[in-house]
């Protein structure tokens, strides 16, 4: 089954087949455009995990095309779900009205896309940890939507995804260290206000502070809190990890490049000298 076929045969949207429009498309685009988001994401899911079944009942044995591209459209969900603005924030609802009828149990630190997987695959825990996993490690890496299936393709499958993602894991240390990258990095934006600076305590130094904000409807972003605690400023470094973790690897990179190089030079030298 081709990459096409599974991105075709995802959840769609009745009469896609006919207007040979893509129904891939055509289902997000649905949750985007709708005049109900909130039942949108529900009816969503639930096609889904009808599609789901039929896998499982009739394809699981050899048919890791069509697990992809039901992933592809979980983490699609996903991504249509970030943000504040109002679409997001209706999806997001509509997906906690669904999670509450079907009496779906998470914690509150439970990631969005774990929601997703556990309201598609069910209650298997170790397929939900398994499928969300993998996910998080292709969101980590910037893997795009429509490159989803490739990128499990390349990597071996969900399974070495997943595997990969466990075995490598850094410490907060670490993760806090490599995060640090960004406060040397380009500055986005500069904000002053004595609002900002009457909510700043000198008492309290970090290597940096979180600014805790909101994106508003027309845009911008509005700053609801000054945050100084070094538990949080750390949390936030250490979620900037891979920013570190990408100018390490390129760092390396360029070190072996060089290491080789001088290798090259100085056995050049001695055939000089022979």
């Amino acid at each position: 089954m081709s990459e096409t076929t599974v991105v075709e045969s995802g959840v769609s949207a009745p009469n896609a087949e006919k207007t040979n429009a893509n129904p891939f498309a055509v289902g997000i685009g649905n949750l985007l455009t709708g005049s109900n988001p909130e039942k949108a994401i529900g009816d969503s899911i639930d096609r889904l995990v009808e599609y789901r079944k039929n896998w499982e009942s009739t394809e699981l044995s050899s048919a890791n095309d069509v697990l992809y591209g039901i992933l592809q459209h979980c983490y699609a969900l996903n991504n249509t779900m970030q943000g504040s603005d109002n679409i997001a924030k209706s999806l997001k609802k509509g997906l906690a009205n669904y999670i509450k009828t079907h009496e779906y149990k998470f914690s509150d630190s439970s990631p969005l896309i774990t929601k997703i997987v556990k309201c598609v695959f069910g209650v298997d825990r170790r397929r939900v940890n398994a499928y969300s996993t993998a996910m998080k490690a292709a969101m980590a890496e910037r893997v795009s939507v429509l490159d989803l299936p490739k990128y499990f393709r390349e990597k071996g499958g969900v399974e070495e995804v997943r595997r990969s993602a466990t075995s490598k894991g850094k410490s907060i240390a670490q993760k806090v260290e490599l995060g640090r990258t960004v406060l040397d990095g380009e500055i986005l934006a500069k904000v002053q206000s004595d609002s900002l600076n009457a909510s700043f305590s000198n008492e309290q130094l970090e290597e940096g502070v979180v600014l805790l904000a909101t994106r508003e409807d027309d845009g911008s972003f509005a700053i609801r809190r000054v945050i100084q605690s070094g538990t949080a400023v750390k949390s936030a470094l250490a979620a900037c990890s891979s920013v570190g973790a990408e100018k390490e690897k390129a760092q390396k990179l360029a070190d072996e490049a060089k290491a080789i190089e001088d290798e090259r030079l100085a056995a050049q030298s001695k055939l000089k000298a022979a």
